[in-house]
């Protein structure tokens, strides 16, 4: 029995907003991030192009930091902010941690801001008025501070939980930036409904630094949704939207203006970064709405349930800012991905945020049913996941099921097993701390609302850290080029010394590890002086990088043990 002196849908006693151990949530941060950040090279093509722009920004001059570019090639496609922030980590620890650890320390710092950010938007919206839940007729509900202490907590166990994000926020690519920088936009526009200039001020800088990190399309996106928010809510709505948007661009301007300013250069790599943005964009088809029906479950789960069910469950308070906000900056970034050439995750990144606070909300007002369901189903994935990823492990090494062994074997060709002990005992911690929380689940069907995300957060991290621990070796031998780049410097300096080399058909991130780990220089394609000397990569998976090079002749060619369909040619002019 309740009191209904306020219209919600939410109910919760003391006990379910009872408080998370500060120790369990920053145990359960360190175990996300840190595992499968440091000790290893880039494992894909995107890290290892932006760790190339950052390594190129620290070693080289002011054409470098106002244009970003891998070794004298230009990437138009992304902004320089992330890429300013690496390579300063790479300054200040490079010689302490090496250069692509001391790179990916920006992953960190993206998480971090991430998760502050989450965590205060969804405090200062759970603690308005209208999201308190009901009075019970002899008291006990959640006092308003504990429930919005409960409800950020969730948003920042709901981001540590969704799958798509995982291996993205471990990496030094812009979209953990652009993560971050929305979850900065929430907290700012949060702020603006209690201080409303200094919300809208730090709105605009908010959407300016996601212009700098990954170009126009998300920044117009959550422009437009930020201006309907503003409009909605507060003083002076039209005045401060105006202001948000006059100051982002104002904020994003400084950069070509400087580049201009500082080399003629500027011109000539501002308009391919103008022809990139306008290429993404496209009329809506239905071959990107397929994509991102096909992809969004699986990409945010577990959080998209609980978005919906918020929607469902506060249908009445869809104009009220804890469901307006989320909603519109949710939908904005959804919509730009109907609207954009080829979507992919790295897009999809961007509804993440929202999508998480929203789906903080719907905890207060889930049925026990259906929040027993999603803790069950968290139980079943993560439990058959560890017990897949220790299967292919342990017949890798004994050979037994031969089916298995053959699978890993086939992914890994001419890499003998090994179980080295460290890794395996930080490995089976981590499975005995995930069956410790499934038997406190089971067990104790503990009361807090938090337990399900924290069993969904609990459950990736319990799986993240055992597939870092046992398959590092492994995917480091598939996805490095560490050797490879060896191989080719020696090849190169045999035919020419230590000359400048050019690319060809060689991708950007191929590019970075060449030269990072080789030491190779390329040179520009037209040159007053021209190299000697080209590298080829030539993919059977592909057709553009068959193209022989006419007037020089092959001096050398590799196959890559670990990728027998990538070879690697060391071209000579030909005199």
């Amino acid at each position: 029995m309740s009191f209904e002196h306020r219209p919600s849908p939410a109910r919760v006693t003391q006990a379910a907003a009872a408080k998370l151990p500060r120790w369990m949530l920053f145990g359960l941060f360190a175990a996300y991030i840190i595992p499968g950040l440091f000790g290893r090279d880039p494992w894909s093509l995107e890290d290892a192009s932006a760790f190339g722009v950052m390594w190129t920004m620290a070693h080289g001059g002011w054409v470098e930091w106002w244009l970003p570019s891998v070794m004298g090639e230009p990437l138009p496609e992304e902004g320089p902010l992330p890429f300013w922030i690496g390579a300063l980590m790479i300054r200040l620890f490079g010689s302490v941690l090496g250069d692509i650890a001391a790179a990916r320390l920006v992953s960190v710092l993206w998480l971090l801001l991430a998760a502050v950010s989450l965590w205060y938007a969804t405090y200062r919206l759970a603690r308005r008025p209208e999201t308190q839940p009901v009075a019970f007729a002899f008291g006990g509900e959640a006092n308003p501070r504990d429930y919005g202490r409960m409800l950020a907590n969730i948003a920042v166990l709901l981001m540590l939980a969704t799958i798509g994000i995982v291996l993205r926020m471990h990496e030094t690519v812009a979209e953990a930036a652009l993560f971050a920088c929305i979850a900065l936009l929430l907290l700012s526009l949060a702020v603006s409904l209690e201080n409303p200039w200094v919300g809208t001020i730090s709105a605009g800088a908010a959407l300016a630094a996601i212009a700098l990190t990954r170009g126009l399309v998300p920044a117009v996106a959550s422009s437009i949704a930020a201006a309907i928010f503003v409009v909605s809510f507060g003083r002076h709505r039209a005045l401060r939207a105006i202001v948000m948007i006059a100051l982002a661009t104002a904020l994003f301007s400084v950069w070509p203006i400087a580049a201009a300013t500082a080399t003629p250069e500027a011109v000539l790599y501002f308009d391919a970064w103008r022809d990139w943005n306008a290429r993404q964009l496209r009329i809506p088809d239905a071959a990107n709405l397929l994509w991102l029906v096909r992809n969004i479950g699986w990409y945010t789960w577990p959080v998209w349930p609980f978005a919906l069910w918020t929607l469902y469950s506060w249908r009445n308070f869809l104009r009220r800012p804890h469901v307006l906000l989320p909603l519109l900056l949710t939908v904005s970034a959804l919509f730009a991905l109907l609207f954009t050439v080829e979507p992919s995750d790295r897009e999809l990144i961007a509804a993440v945020p929202a999508m998480v606070v929203l789906g903080a909300f719907s905890v207060s007002t889930l049925r026990r049913a259906a929040d027993d369901a999603i803790d069950w189903f968290s139980l079943a994935l993560f439990t058959l996941a560890l017990i897949a990823v220790w299967l292919y492990f342990g017949a890798w090494n004994i050979g037994s099921p031969p089916k298995m062994a053959a699978s890993v074997a086939r992914l890994v060709p001419g890499l003998e097993p090994e179980a080295p002990l460290l890794p395996i005992v930080i490995a089976l911690f981590a499975t005995a701390t995930w069956i410790f929380l499934a038997i406190w689940r089971i067990r104790i069907r503990p009361k807090m609302l938090w337990r399900g995300p924290f069993l969904a957060a609990g459950g990736l991290a319990a799986v993240w850290v055992v597939v870092v621990s046992l398959y590092t070796v492994p995917i480091e031998y598939t996805r490095s080029y560490a050797s490879t780049a060896t191989v080719l410097a020696q090849q190169v300096r045999r035919v020419s010394g230590d000359s400048c080399v050019l690319s060809h058909h060689v991708p950007v991130g191929i590019r970075a590890m060449l030269a990072y780990h080789g030491g190779l220089k390329f040179g520009p394609q037209f040159a007053a002086v021209p190299c000697r000397v080209a590298i080829q990569r030539d993919s059977e998976r592909t057709t553009f990088d068959d193209e022989p090079l006419i007037g020089w002749k092959v001096a050398y060619e590799f196959t890559r043990r670990a990728r027998y369909d990538e070879v690697f040619r060391v071209w000579v002019r030909d005199r």
